[in-house]
């Protein structure tokens, strides 16, 4: 048998509970309808984004400051012949700028497929194309928004069988490191022309 002090306790703590849980929840459903916290920097494209990993880490733009991004969105379930074929360019261009101009740059894919590109498949697709290119990955919410501040598509395409597939950008975003827009490279680009065009950046620096 509770005492009164006991059982004053055990309300207090089970109201406690309750309030915190609803708050909570609340706080989730709000969250999850308000657009993401995003400023363009006076940006006419790109911006800032807070995005996973392939390790599971959070990730923002900040995190590149300094250094050239090259910023394409995609998917891996996107044919080899469109995406993957951007993504060994890049990683060409990284082996032609060599160790020391590279180092200054950061290749991006971030997926607009976060439904299906976990953290896992990312890092193990990132990883066909070499070290050097980083892969990322957030809420559907948070890519919809960063897809629009860096003008991508956010195109779902249905396949045969109840299928689809997202539709990949036909440009990559190219960042200073300022985080100011300093233009596109087309996806087809070869990595000599992707390596060409980021020396010719860095050579006028801007």
């Amino acid at each position: 048998m509770l005492s009164k002090r006991d059982r004053f306790i055990l309300i207090v703590t089970l109201v406690i509970v309750v309030v915190s849980t609803l708050a909570g929840y609340v706080g989730y459903r709000i969250f999850d309808r308000m657009p993401p916290p995003l400023t363009t920097y006076g940006n006419e494209v790109g911006g800032s984004f807070r995005l996973i990993n392939g390790a599971d880490g959070s990730v923002l733009d900040s995190d590149f400051r300094g250094r050239w991004m090259l910023v394409y969105f995609g998917s891996t379930h996107c044919p080899d012949t469109v995406c993957g074929a951007t993504m060994a360019s890049m990683a060409k261009a990284m082996d032609i700028l060599g160790p020391a101009k590279a180092h200054h740059v950061a290749p991006i894919f971030i997926s607009l497929d976060p439904m299906r590109d976990t953290s896992d498949v990312l890092r193990t697709y990132t990883l066909r194309f070499g070290p050097r290119l980083f892969s990322m990955t957030g809420s559907p919410k948070m890519i919809e928004a960063v897809a629009r501040e860096y003008h991508a598509p956010y195109v779902r395409q249905p396949l045969e069988g109840g299928d689809y597939m997202m539709e990949p950008a036909s440009q990559i975003v190219i960042m200073s490191p300022t985080e100011r827009y300093s233009g596109t490279i087309p996806t087809t680009a070869t990595g000599q022309e992707i390596a060409d065009r980021i020396e010719q950046l860095m050579a006028n620096g801007k």
